[in-house]
């Protein structure tokens, strides 16, 4: 992503916060044939300086990233909303405008490593389980499934890590149009979709 200057939060906690926040991401990487996508949920380790992740061992992306030199990107996404020109009170006066889209989102970039030992893969899963279940008032644990069940699921998974060695956070939120015009298109999200409605959210959170 190469955002208009206005649009960036060059802030690197904010952008890792982002990534706490929405943590299902589309990673990717230069297979042989072209870009090798996958969507997977990723947990930032301990110090905040790698996304781990796993695929499912069938999955062509872990191959790809184990071939490639190149570094993986992962993106991920907040609220969205497409922004109608009527909803700014200045096109009556002034009808130079066109239609846009109003989002959120990080894009890291770095240096992939995939882990394909089946026996190597429980703290790929205990991380991603322990922050998905925080937020429960009991939170499920490894440790209530049987070990060899767990034991058996890991041989059909295959973990990676993404070193985070560079961030681009992006808030698209109209911050280049006059307050009269952003208290507009707040109004139009607030009677919107549940994704507008974090976008409306977000803006009023900007001011």
């Amino acid at each position: 992503m190469t955002p208009t200057p206005i649009f960036q939060d060059t802030d690197r906690d904010h952008a890792l916060d982002f990534i706490d926040a929405h943590p299902f991401a589309l990673v990717s990487v230069n297979g042989a044939e072209g870009p090798v996508v996958a969507l997977v949920p990723l947990v930032l380790n301990a110090d905040r300086t790698k996304l781990l992740g796993h695929v499912a061992r069938n999955n062509a992306f872990w191959k790809a990233a184990e071939a490639t030199d190149w570094p993986a990107s992962a993106v991920f996404q907040g609220g969205d909303a497409y922004v109608s020109p009527s909803s700014y009170p200045s096109k009556a006066t002034d009808p130079r405008t066109v239609p846009t889209w109003n989002y959120m989102a990080v894009e890291t970039r770095g240096a992939i490593t995939v882990e394909p030992r089946a026996e190597a893969m429980l703290p790929y899963i205990a991380e991603l389980t322990d922050a998905m279940e925080s937020h429960r008032q009991v939170p499920w644990k490894l440790s209530d499934a049987p070990a060899e069940y767990i034991e058996k699921l890991s041989r059909g998974i295959v973990g990676f890590e993404i070193t985070v060695d560079a961030l681009t956070h992006v808030r698209k939120l109209s911050q280049n149009k006059s307050e009269s015009d952003q208290r507009g298109v707040r109004e139009s999200f607030d009677a919107a979709d549940p994704s507008a409605q974090r976008v409306a959210k977000a803006m009023g959170a900007g001011k």
